[in-house]
């Protein structure tokens, strides 16, 4: 392959509850009322989140664990435990470590990462839910960690592209890529760093997977930081660039999305890992709470306000909980 080198407002989704009371306090409210009935006879019962655990929330450190790292630990704060902050703790291997040797209570950790560099797995699933199934019972067993309810969102791999190029040529998918590759167009370029380009559940295999290696070499890569690709697409300095599917500069430069019909990029939807000692009923249910609603927009507006709009990733978690009814 020909190379060379280049050394939203946060969308709020609404929950409205009568007389604005939020799901956390009428489950609150409700477990006050059960310890008041009790309490003649068992003493008082603890709110919604039991016995009001010390736990400890770390994450990576990058602008997404930061913010899923703070739902979390608000939301157990809210819940009366003791929580020790340890967001931006380091990368999979210490957040994962930690977790095991209980330096960590939870981390936020992707189906993908679990799957292929923890697990050790090069099988490809494409099926969103059997990964997670699988990722689950894996760590169940083996390291008695507890993956909680998945976010809907999957921070993959992503090929993009400036609307008006791909609109020009019928481009709206991979596939259509390799169609208009199979025609005899090579001439375009692909921004990505060199880890995208010799990796295999990226750029190096895609040809492969979607039948044009044949004619991978005549297209141009052009070799840049990652966080650079967007812009350069959006400039004309990259007819293409790989990113990730959450990433604010998608939305900040109206970039499209190539669609994946194959499955070529691994998954990674998020969730929180959890130590199985530590995990109760009432602990899973307040960290299940707000998962749902972390769907690929609202975790791209969610990741601008940070990076783009520069708030602060704590007051970003706190408001996005308030503004959903979670506390």
């Amino acid at each position: 392959m020909r190379s060379h080198r280049y050394t939203r407002t946060m969308r709020k989704v609404h929950v409205r509850m009568s007389s604005d009371l939020t799901r956390r306090s009428l489950l609150k409210g409700a477990g006050a009322a059960a310890a008041g009935t009790a309490a003649g006879s068992a003493g008082c019962l603890s709110l919604v989140g039991g016995s009001g655990k010390s736990l400890t929330v770390s994450s990576k450190n990058f602008t997404e664990q930061f913010i899923l790292s703070h739902i979390s630990a608000e939301l157990l704060a809210e819940a009366g435990h003791d929580v020790t902050d340890k967001t931006g703790l380091g990368g999979s291997p210490a957040n994962f470590k930690a977790l095991k040797n209980g330096e960590s209570s939870l981390y936020w950790e992707y189906t993908g990462t679990a799957w292929s560099s923890v697990l050790g797995n090069d099988e490809v699933i494409s099926d969103p839910e059997k990964l997670y199934e699988k990722v689950d019972s894996a760590y169940n067993e083996q390291y008695d960690i507890d993956w909680l309810q998945r976010a809907p969102f999957n921070n993959t791999y992503v090929v993009v592209a400036n609307p008006a190029w791909a609109d020009e040529r019928g481009i709206d998918t991979l596939g259509d890529l390799a169609e208009y590759v199979g025609s005899g167009n090579t001439d375009f370029s692909i921004a990505m760093n060199p880890e995208i380009e010799e990796r295999e559940d990226a750029w190096a295999g895609l040809p492969d997977t979607y039948g044009f290696a044949d004619s991978a070499d005549e297209i141009e890569t052009v070799n840049m930081k990652l966080g650079l690709a967007y812009k350069a697409v959006k400039n004309g300095d990259a007819d293409l660039g790989f990113g990730f599917n959450t990433n604010p500069k998608i939305k900040k430069f109206d970039l499209e999305v190539l669609e994946d019909p194959k499955n070529h990029f691994i998954i990674y939807n998020p969730a929180p890992n959890v130590r199985t000692e530590v995990l109760t009923d009432s602990l899973k249910q307040t960290l299940n709470e707000p998962t749902s609603e972390l769907d690929t927009e609202t975790m791209r507006s969610l990741n601008a306000a940070v990076s783009i709009e520069g708030k602060d990733a704590k007051q970003v978690a706190k408001t996005f909980l308030q503004d959903n009814g979670f506390i």
